[in-house]
């Protein structure tokens, strides 16, 4: 069934609604937790707590590896969970593993996000993960740039008993900006909606917001009053892993109070969706025709994305002026390092360490050489950089933009053209 109804930017939740969070978790979390209580022969219920109030420290279900915050484990309990066995991993890698392993998108989301893409919708995310994980997802599932925007808590800070593997600038997105909100920021809170609208410029008319939460994500479209769009596929708060999770939860006694508080007050609210997803994200191509060409979005921010793609040109301009200078000073230095070498044959040149005598072409060549490196280094492994990474942003600039501006194609030209780079000769 076709729609009438036009559309030029999706706003989505991501958990439970892009990708099967609450799976994830469960097939994560659970055998982590049973091996733990069974191996250890620690009470269900009092490891239960003791995983709860590690999650409330740091107001996410996710840092269940902080296992030696957990009070109920002892100094030995604790060195059997990352102890490797002769035979398969430890319990902690087999958490970490499961966690990689069950972190996966619906199906149909995928293909959907890069139709939508092609048609030039701005696609923007909302999460009340925190935006480490966030980024970790977006990064593990090949999502980076197919989100134009996400917007996430700030990070809550890794645990202090745990040590990081990857430096922060790891999880980076490369194209897709993050927008950090409040730690406590909770659903549904219809202000996040309208900044996301205010931020980008989008009429309410021209906007959807996809959610697998009826109480939360539909009841916020509503509130702000865009087009809510029921994701039905992901809602799973009726199975026993949403029961695990809620004897875990993050949550304090002050969100839960204020949860059974706000739900008392609107107990008589009807809530129903514009539109149900039953199963799949590409049911909803079957209710609306994405257009972005006449976009009054396109229009108001392209003086803007022509201004960042000019400055992005003249910080690749920098660069390459700064890697030139560098090279004209080792072309300098080099001659100079030769003149040296020659005089010092010339004139017979030697150097007195103690009772060493080294000649002066040694002592001439080694810093000869190592002036040399230096230059080659701020170059390549420097400034060369710089100047790749300004390039690039450039170019996905261009190809993002360029069927509106057909004009910004600078960065792309140049790398078609260029088909020899010096890095690849040495």
């Amino acid at each position: 069934m076709s729609s009438t109804y036009i559309k030029n930017c999706v706003i989505t939740d991501l958990d439970d609604t892009i990708w099967d969070w609450l799976d994830m978790w469960y097939n994560s979390f659970s055998p982590y937790y049973n091996e733990i209580s069974q191996k250890f022969q620690i009470d269900e219920n009092d490891l239960k707590e003791d995983f709860k109030k590690l999650h409330q420290k740091y107001h996410t279900c996710e840092v269940s590896f902080a296992f030696d915050e957990l009070s109920t484990l002892s100094d030995d309990d604790k060195k059997g969970v990352i102890e490797k066995p002769l035979v398969g991993k430890s319990i902690l890698h087999k958490y970490n593993s499961n966690k990689k392993a069950n972190l996966k998108l619906y199906d149909g989301v995928l293909e959907s996000l890069q139709k939508l893409k092609k048609q030039g919708v701005l696609i923007i995310g909302f999460t009340e993960s925190n935006a480490f994980f966030t980024k970790y997802r977006l990064k593990h599932l090949g999502l980076d740039g197919i989100f134009d925007c996400i917007y996430t808590p700030v990070d809550t800070g890794v645990p202090v008993s745990v040590e990081r593997v990857y430096a922060d600038e790891h999880w980076e997105p490369k194209h897709t900006e993050i927008r950090y909100l409040s730690k406590t920021m909770r659903k549904p809170n219809s202000e996040i909606l309208e900044i996301i609208l205010r931020d980008f410029k989008i009429g309410k008319d021209n906007a959807i917001y996809i959610g697998d939460k009826i109480d939360r994500d539909i009841r916020m479209a509503i509130d702000v009053g865009i087009t809510s769009v029921y994701a039905e596929y992901g809602n799973k708060i009726d199975s026993d892993k949403y029961s695990l999770l809620k004897e875990v939860t993050h949550w304090s006694l002050e969100d839960v109070q204020r949860e059974i508080e706000f739900n008392q007050q609107h107990k008589d609210d009807i809530i129903k969706p514009d539109f149900v997803l039953k199963k799949s994200l590409l049911e909803i191509f079957n209710h609306f025709n994405f257009d972005s060409s006449n976009s009054k979005l396109d229009i108001d921010i392209l003086p803007n994305i022509i201004t960042i793609w000019s400055e992005t040109v003249k910080v690749q301009q920098h660069f390459n002026d700064i890697a030139l200078r560098i090279r004209n000073l080792s072309l300098t230095a080099f001659t100079f390092i030769i003149a040296a070498l020659g005089y010092s044959i010339k004139e017979k040149i030697y150097f007195h360490v103690g009772v060493t005598e080294i000649k002066g072409i040694t002592v001439f060549s080694f810093l000869g050489a190592l002036i040399i490196f230096c230059f080659f280094f701020m170059d390549k492994y420097w400034y060369h950089k710089f100047l790749l990474g300004a390039v690039s942003q450039g170019t996905f600039i261009e190809e993002k933009w360029q069927k509106k501006v057909p004009e910004l194609g600078l960065a792309k030209a140049i790398s078609k053209k260029v088909h020899l780079n010096f890095y690849d000769i040495i």
